[in-house]
């Protein structure tokens, strides 16, 4: 015998399940509008920390005719770096222990092809200490791609990487 579910209690399901979906961090976006249009659509790429070895993905969304975009960094430390805790042995730590964090891009700025811009202060995970990243790149002339660097800082660390990001075909 095959039950339907009520059409209220699959409703209520599938507006739960989008209220829990990833939502873009909005991100503070300085720029003219020629080079917010020129710029425009759904950016993803890498980044990778020299000293740190730190890895992991980014995301950023233009749209045109808005002074907000949308993106996040998500970081992956090497497993050394991983922050132990006193409840170390517990399953539930090791699960957390390796999970990537994400952090926010705070503001981008967009000015004739080039990008620079900030992510909001984070703990390292190798020096457990609050640090700043700051980053700039380049737009290559297909003007689909954007390689740059970034610095982070903290209180006894300075640590550069580089970071490249491509835009989605449509």
């Amino acid at each position: 015998m095959i039950r339907t579910i009520p059409r209220p209690v699959l409703l209520g399901a599938m507006l739960l399940a989008g209220a829990c979906a990833y939502r873009p961090t909005p991100v503070v976006l300085h720029a003219s509008a020629g080079d917010i249009l020129s710029l425009a659509g759904s950016w993803e790429g890498t980044y990778q920390g020299r000293e740190s070895e730190r890895t992991g993905t980014i995301t950023l969304t233009i749209e045109s005719g808005k002074d907000t975009a949308y993106g996040d960094v998500l970081m992956e430390a090497p497993p050394r770096y991983q922050f132990v805790a006193a409840d170390v042995a517990s399953g539930d730590h090791r699960m957390h222990s390796r999970s990537p964090e994400v952090l926010r891009i705070t503001w981008v700025g967009l000015y004739r092809g080039s990008v620079e811009g900030a992510l909001e202060p984070y703990i390292a995970p190798d020096c457990q200490c609050t640090v700043k990243t700051v980053f700039n790149g380049y737009v290559d002339d297909d003007g689909d791609l954007i390689k740059g660097e970034f610095v982070t800082t903290g209180p006894s660390v300075r640590q550069t990487g580089t970071w490249t990001v491509r835009r989605k075909k449509s």
